[in-house]
């Protein structure tokens, strides 16, 4: 008896297999008049309705990187060469910022105090890793004298290269 309250008590409360709703049916095997019953149809009727399943379309999250770097700094003879070696600067900046969301970063930091004064401080950061499989999303001038790259990996690479990375350390 017990159990069969506890079985309607339950299937009254939507928590059955999959927690979907359930409108109350066992409550029939009891007796209507009884207090269990009446305290029961009272919580099932006065559950609102679940709100209706949607279905979620997950989409596979990339990530990005972007470099710029200026044209008219670089050691080309010409403006081309200058540009190819900006494009060339800005890549590796874009892979550099790849590298360190993927891998992360390693932040070394010094500070010096005599007699209270502030002697020195110093900040160093390193990222070391491998990307593969960066896509080129866009190659564009920004204003008259700068370049922009922008690369993206998509989640099953970077997967992939952490588990190398993993083997490897």
């Amino acid at each position: 008896m017990i159990q069969t309250r506890i079985i309607a008590l339950i299937a009254g409360l939507g928590l059955t297999a999959g927690c979907m709703y359930m409108p109350m049916t066992t409550t029939a095997s009891m007796a209507s008049n009884s207090p269990e019953a009446t305290e029961l149809q009272r919580t099932a009727s006065a559950m609102p309705a679940p709100p209706a399943v949607q279905s979620v379309k997950r989409t596979v999250p990339t990530i990005n990187g972007v470099g710029y770097a200026i044209v008219s700094v670089q050691p080309g003879k010409n403006l081309n060469q200058r540009r190819l070696l900006a494009i060339q600067v800005a890549r590796a900046e874009a892979m550099r910022n790849l590298a360190e969301q993927i891998h992360g970063l390693n932040v070394d930091g010094k500070t010096s105090i005599a007699e209270a004064v502030l002697q020195s401080d110093t900040l160093r950061t390193a990222v070391s890793g491998t990307i593969r499989g960066a896509r080129t999303v866009k190659i564009a001038p920004k204003g008259s004298d700068t370049y922009e790259v922008r690369l993206e990996v998509d989640r099953a690479m970077i997967d992939q290269i952490l588990r190398m990375a993993r083997r490897i350390g």
